[in-house]
């Protein structure tokens, strides 16, 4: 399991790919279930909790849909690709933990609102080019 923590969180770094992790279908089951579990949980730090399932069901659905249409002429990666889209998007809203909750808080000042709101688009960017790091790595042809 730390192996496992590690290879995702050189992925968030862009020092490793895809490729790097197991092509395991148990493994893509438990990281769908951490991976729904921890959003969930940042999701009812704001939100209602049946809108935090909703919207975390959702994300989960599209990212696999958006997997699957984008590897359809390498079905042969998809369980290792979507294995790090949601390993390192589960890493990356642990990291925003400390981030999201201060944003619920309703006495902020203006400044801490504005430095939490940007530290969490910075998150967001960083998501972001995460998610294109893994989809440039796998596909990329050998």
């Amino acid at each position: 399991m730390p192996e496992l923590v590690k290879i995702l969180f050189n992925i968030c770094l862009l020092r490793k790919g895809p490729e790097d992790l197991p092509c395991d279908m148990p493994l893509m089951m438990f990281l769908v279930g951490v991976s729904l579990a921890v959003s969930v949980w940042l999701g009812t730090i704001i939100y209602d909790p049946s809108i935090a399932g909703l919207s975390s069901i959702t994300g989960l659905f599209f990212s696999f849909v958006f997997a699957k249409i984008l590897l359809l002429k390498n079905p042969e990666r998809f369980i290792q690709t979507f294995c790090a889209m949601i390993g390192t998007v589960t890493l990356i809203n642990l990291i925003s933990v400390p981030v999201v909750y201060p944003l619920s808080n309703e006495e902020l000042n203006e400044n801490l609102v504005l430095f939490f709101g940007l530290l969490s688009f910075a998150l967001l960017v960083w998501s972001i080019v995460v998610y294109g790091f893994i989809f440039s790595r796998a596909i990329a042809s050998t």
